[in-house]
């Protein structure tokens, strides 16, 4: 459900915003305060659920992103749709590796987690894409239902044993010790998020409408679902990542070639089984090699924030110099590349392991 809740508010917020007369420049700037403000909340509270515990955490998250959520639906101008959005941003940073953490002591698998996370993203958007072909603004009301169910569900978490462990205010060995999976990932969502900042946009330059957009999203969502379900906790982790990495450059450089709404269809599919294999690689992986497990996490939602704050301004730049959005695509394209070299290079002779609880690491 906040799944199904964030993307939502995603797909439509800069169709409001092109609605509402704001620039594409504006957009990418709208996108990269939500962004700066979630990576922030990630950090300050990944940490808080190692030490205040994971359920308080996710549940203040969800309330929160309950109410800000909801003020999408009086924002009519630049000023208020930036404001509401980084409000929306501190909110939804809140509670991702406190989630992930309190999945992972669950002794649920990160694929079938990740799945639920992915249905949402579908789901909830096809709901949304229905709500907004009547007025775009229906579409964050199906938002605001959604998280109302995501913090009711969380009312009804049950409790685990956990161990209070001691993290410092800035985690240094905790990031050196997953510094290729984080660095990785960055390269690759930055560039990433470029093209998701202007990708609704993109959609109705290819003859999509409202609805159209969300079946485009949701076919990139359901596909993720099918390869959670079924691949992704077969694999080691360091084996999904680089997988993601490599079809993430393949996607990204077929995006240009699609000339109709129904022509990207196909690449959506293969966007699923890029993010399926990447997203649960790298929460495999972090939670696998590390006692500070919700710190860990709360790290890689940091990261993907940083790649919503750096991708936007990555899209303004190149968009500023080369007007259209192929050359965006095709510089997610490289990176991607990029990031794989770096990964398998830094990973072919590394090793580390938790043992008993223990970090070992062999080189």
């Amino acid at each position: 459900m906040a799944g199904a809740g964030l993307l939502s508010a995603f797909t439509y917020v800069p169709i409001l915003a092109s609605d509402l007369g704001i620039s594409e420049i504006l957009v990418t700037v709208i996108v990269g305060g939500y962004a700066t403000a979630s990576f922030f909340a990630a950090y300050i509270f990944g940490r808080a659920g190692d030490i205040y515990g994971r359920r308080i955490v996710i549940r203040i998250g969800l309330l929160l992103a309950l109410v800000t959520f909801s003020l999408l639906l009086f924002t009519t101008n630049f000023e208020s749709l930036f404001l509401v959005r980084v409000l929306n941003g501190f909110c939804v940073g809140i509670y991702p590796g406190a989630l992930a953490a309190y999945a992972y002591e669950s002794k649920m698998k990160m694929g079938r987690f990740a799945t639920w996370g992915a249905a949402g993203w579908g789901i909830g958007t096809l709901f949304a894409g229905y709500a907004a072909t009547f007025n775009v603004y229906y579409a964050f009301l199906m938002s605001t239902i959604f998280l109302g169910i995501a913090f009711a569900s969380a009312l009804a978490l049950p409790e685990f044993p956990q161990e209070v462990v001691k993290v410092p205010w800035f985690p240094v060995e905790t990031f050196k010790r997953n510094a290729s999976i984080y660095i990785a990932f960055f390269l690759r969502h930055s560039s990433a998020f470029a093209i998701w900042t202007l990708w609704p946009l993109f959609l109705v330059s290819i003859g999509g409408d409202n609805f159209t957009v969300a079946i485009v999203q949701a076919t990139n969502a359901l596909a993720q679902v099918l390869f959670m379900v079924t691949i992704v906790d077969r694999i080691e982790s360091k084996r999904l990542v680089s997988i993601g990495l490599i079809t993430s450059a393949i996607a990204f450089f077929w995006f240009p070639f699609a000339g109709s709404i129904i022509e990207i269809i196909p690449t959506q599919i293969l966007l699923g089984f890029t993010w399926a294999t990447l997203y649960v690689g790298a929460l495999k992986y972090v939670t696998e090699n590390n006692k500070e497990r919700s710190t860990a996490s709360g790290l890689l939602t940091s990261i993907m924030s940083l790649s919503g704050v750096v991708g936007p301004i990555i899209a303004a730049v190149i968009y500023s110099i080369w007007p259209g959005y192929a050359p965006i695509m095709l510089y997610a394209g490289v990176m991607s590349i990029i990031a794989y070299v770096l990964f398998w290079n830094y990973n072919r002779n590394h090793v580390v392991e938790v043992v008993d609880e223990s970090i070992i690491e062999f080189t």
